[in-house]
């Protein structure tokens, strides 16, 4: 029988404890749906599996972030787009990164001769229950943190046991872990590139924890000698420096930052971000936002950043007069790690709270955890428990706003009441359930808060002219057309146009006119705003107006595969059609197929318009086709039904009639046209039955009434159909003289029984 050392049973216990609180913390989040940037996970056709990943160009570049999109595309090969299967991995790399913290504690702590349990133990689950790592967690599209980070430490366990290995240990054990080590930097700097700072910390771990006890001398000479001290600080930063602006490239079309506020405002302003956003949100977790709305200033202008920049010094002096190793390396790796986001290179929001998952883990949880571990036995322990319920409810209550978008923003328009893009993403949320007032009440107030936002966030006065500096800056004027270009500019120019769509689903058509204008005005090039105001002016009746603006938009775009160009050509077709360009309209219809041939109104408009040109073989494919994409479309079923009969196959019409009404539900007009097939097949029983069922479901169908006359006169009932013909007359007198006709017809025939 297999006997455990108690050692490892203790530690399978604690790994077995964190595992299974992290699970009920974090369950809730398993029942979150796709939300925001998660879009592309279920859009991009190269994440639809792993083969298509590796198919794509771009896939292996490092800022395209490989490993990351790997594992989007082997989820949705296991299940695809299954939202479940992202978070389940989601979690399952939380779980392994809070492992990872106890483990590279716990094995440090034994360089220290440190052999307790709780110290680790408390670290890690301070981490695991913290409710700042929900973004990470609960938002999808955060996995990079989550990845970068369990890359990030798995290497520094890693390298712990490589450095620790004795002299006498086989050459290909040492190889296999260096190898390792060099893995799991590029897996960490191929989720997210903050994964760059990994070689400088584990310089830092190394020296804190194993370097000056293995080279006692070396050490000491490091430290006697200032020049030498310096040269190994000056060769770390530059290395760190080549690795961080290698790629550097990169940030520029992922990113405005530089543009909109440089290098040197953005650093300075992370002195208040780290101050006022972070630290405190680590020590008092309330008020979690998605959307920080952290405001953008300068140190002329607002003195907290200058109050800033001495807490921090105040914080550094009082870590290096604390004197205890633990915390000054926590305090490394948490100035360190959250370099890359929070030091020279500008991002768009200047917060976020999935930034801190990385430096929280072995940065501030570890100098919580030393706090912890000083108070006296019994405190420590009620300490520890109320700190950990209070985080794991709060944490557990936080996932419930990341269930579904419309829970998230609403949450955040809440919080952020003057944030046009919280606004913004609740009425598109709303617009989704189909409550359109109240999308409408939240774009308008996205709109309304536009002017404030970006002066206090980007520091932009003028938006126009924003892009237009832009453009200089790139250039390029076309890359104002540019989606990478302005992803900043949709905060402009988005509510504007979704306020737009849905005045136009409300009928407001001056109030959507007048957004479209202004959307058009902030961004001339914007396409889907074009298509919208063509939309206004067909329903407006300004057919030329709206045919001349589609027109214009057809031929300027350059996004030719876009699926909004698809429904550009689409519209433009049916406008052809209003006006009498049937010809015209096929050509428009038939373009948008190539670009996008599931659009299933252009298949139907295809088939409506052949049957009207009398290309019956054509109109049956083509409502064939709609019926592919969706069995259950009523207007091609009955217009196939149609077709059929126009062809005489007066069988294959009646069946498929019969299919329409098994789909629908009963409808006159069908029973009218099987009434009318066995008419034609002298079928008169059959023919009466389903015309008197169409009369008794819609008494005033003026074309049922007449073919149900003709049923009757073949059968003899000649009052009967003449009571029909005058019912007809009198519903109908524009059909005056076929109805006459017909009675004539039916004068000097004697009345039968049936």
């Amino acid at each position: 029988m297999l006997v455990i050392p108690s050692k490892i049973k203790i530690l399978l216990g604690c790994a077995t404890l964190l595992t299974l609180i992290s699970m009920l913390t974090y369950f809730n989040s398993l029942k979150g749906s796709f939300q925001f940037d998660d879009a592309h996970l279920t859009e991009n056709h190269w994440l639809v599996n792993t083969d298509a990943f590796f198919d794509h160009p771009r896939s292996g570049q490092i800022g395209n972030r490989p490993v990351l999109n790997w594992t989007f595309a082997l989820n949705n090969e296991l299940a695809l787009h299954q939202v479940f299967g992202f978070h389940l991995v989601n979690l399952g790399l939380h779980i392994g990164v809070t492992l990872l913290i106890f483990f590279t504690v716990w094995r440090t702590g034994n360089l220290q001769n440190e052999c307790g349990l709780a110290f680790p133990l408390s670290t890690a689950l301070l981490f695991s229950l913290h409710p700042l790592n929900t973004d990470s967690v609960s938002y999808i599209s955060s996995r990079s943190s989550l990845l970068a980070t369990f890359f990030y430490l798995l290497t520094l366990y890693t390298f712990l046991n490589l450095i620790c290995l004795k002299k006498t240990t086989p050459l290909v054990k040492k190889g296999v872990l260096s190898i390792l080590v060099l893995s799991g930097f590029y897996l960490s700097v191929a989720s997210k590139l903050i994964g760059a700072t990994l070689p400088l910390m584990l310089i830092v771990w190394y020296w804190a924890f194993v370097g000056r006890k293995q080279y006692p001398e070396f050490h000491k000479t490091v430290m006697n000698n200032r020049s030498v001290a310096i040269g190994l600080v000056s060769v770390t930063l530059i290395s760190s420096g080549i690795l961080f602006f290698w790629d550097s490239w990169i940030y520029m079309p992922l990113d405005q930052g530089f543009e909109l506020f440089g290098r040197t405002p953005y650093l300075m302003a992370q002195l208040k971000v780290i101050v006022f956003y972070y630290l405190r949100l680590f020590f008092f977790p309330f008020n979690l936002n998605v959307d920080s709305g952290f405001p953008f200033s300068s140190p002329m202008e607002d003195p907290r950043i200058i109050f800033s920049g001495l807490i921090i010094l105040a914080l550094i002096l009082a870590v290096l007069k604390w004197r205890n190793v633990w915390v000054i390396v926590g305090a490394i790796w948490f100035f360190i790690t959250l370099a890359p986001t929070s030091s020279f290179i500008p991002l768009n929001d200047l917060a976020v709270e999935h930034r801190m998952y990385l430096p929280m883990s072995l940065g501030l949880s570890l100098i919580a955890g030393v706090g912890i571990k000083n108070f006296p036995s019994l405190v420590r322990i009620r300490l520890l428990v109320v700190v950990l319920i209070a985080l794991g409810v709060t944490t557990a209550t936080r996932n419930t706003d990341w269930v579904s978008e419309l829970s998230l923003w609403k949450d955040s328009a809440r919080k952020n009441p003057f944030s046009p893009r919280s606004h913004n993403n609740a009425g598109k949320a709303y617009y989704e359930k189909g409550d359109l007032v109240q999308a409408s009440r939240h774009f308008e107030k996205s709109v309304a808060n536009i002017p404030r936002f970006v002066a206090n966030q980007y520091n932009i006065q003028d938006p126009k002219s924003f892009l237009e500096r832009r453009s200089r800056i790139q250039g390029d004027e076309s890359k104002l057309e540019s989606p990478e270009s302005l992803k900043i500019m949709a905060e402009l120019v988005e509510p504007h146009y979704n306020l737009a769509s849905v005045y136009l689903d409300q009928g407001r058509l001056d109030e959507a006119e007048k957004e479209y204008l202004k959307t058009q005005a902030l961004r001339p090039g914007h396409f889907s705003s074009k298509i919208g105001l063509s939309s206004v002016y067909n329903k407006k009746g300004l057919y030329d107006q709206a045919v001349s603006l589609l027109e214009q938009a057809t031929r300027q775009s350059t996004f030719h595969s876009d699926p909004g160009f698809a429904l550009a050509r689409l519209n433009l077709g049916e406008l052809y059609a209003k006006t009498g360009k049937i010809e015209g309209a096929i050509i428009e219809w038939k373009a948008a197929l190539k670009i996008d041939p599931s659009l299933l109104p252009a298949h139907f408009n295809l088939g409506t318009a052949y049957m009207m040109t009398a290309k019956l073989e054509l109109a049956e494919n083509a409502f064939k086709h709609c019926l592919k994409l969706n069995s259950h479309y009523e207007p091609a079923l009955f217009n196939l039904a149609k077709v059929y009969q126009m062809q005489e196959k007066w069988d294959e019409s009646t069946r498929q009639f019969q299919i329409f009404i098994e789909a629908i539900g009963p409808k006159p007009s069908a029973y009218a046209e099987i009434g009318f097939n066995f008419n034609r097949q002298s079928d008169w029983k059959n023919a009466r039955t389903f015309l008197e069922k169409s009369v008794s479901l819609q008494p005033d169908n003026v074309n049922a009434r007449i073919s149900l006359a003709e049923t009757l006169a073949n059968l003899g009932q000649i009052e009967k159909a003449r009571e029909h013909l005058q019912i007809a007359l009198t519903l109908s007198p524009t059909q005056n003289e076929a109805i006459n006709k017909m009675r004539e017809n039916l004068s000097g025939t004697d009345s039968t029984t049936p």
